[in-house]
């Protein structure tokens, strides 16, 4: 009787202990946070073309900028809106606006850390240029003398 008694408080001794240690190694992984390492591959663009639409103003009189967006991605590719901030902005607020707008029609394939797909923040430089035509070669009428 003692024997499996003891036998007994042992068995006992041991899964009260794993089951304490299970709970320390949560509390520690809660303590730690998120893992903040570094993931294995970024975000990356999947759209065809940039939603991003040139305001008519500014393009009318062949103004140039660039902007910096600091976007959030959701582990499922989507910017988050709500964090999406002005990193760097333009000289002119359109160009600042137009590029908020845009951000939320962008698709990424999402960051992976270990295999996993996780949210990760980037930050997206936008250039809005007018195209430039070349120009069209002058004729010269070599007929008159």
């Amino acid at each position: 009787m003692f024997a499996s008694r003891y036998s007994l408080t042992v068995l006992c001794t041991l899964v009260l202990g794993i089951t304490a240690c299970d709970k320390v190694s949560e509390t520690v992984a809660r303590l730690r946070g998120p893992d903040t390492s570094p993931p294995d591959s970024l975000p990356e663009l999947l759209n065809d073309s940039l939603p991003f639409d040139y305001p008519v103003g500014l393009y009318l009189q062949l103004i140039d900028d660039s902007v910096t967006l600091r976007l959030h991605v959701d582990e499922f590719g989507a910017p988050v809106p709500e964090s999406t901030v002005v990193e760097r902005g333009a000289k002119y607020a359109q160009f600042d606006s137009a590029a908020l707008t845009g951000s939320r029609e962008l698709r990424f394939r999402p960051a992976r850390r270990k295999g996993k797909a996780v949210p990760y923040t980037v930050l997206f430089p936008i250039q809005f240029r007018v195209p430039t035509l070349p120009v069209a070669p002058v004729a010269v009428d070599t007929t008159k003398r």
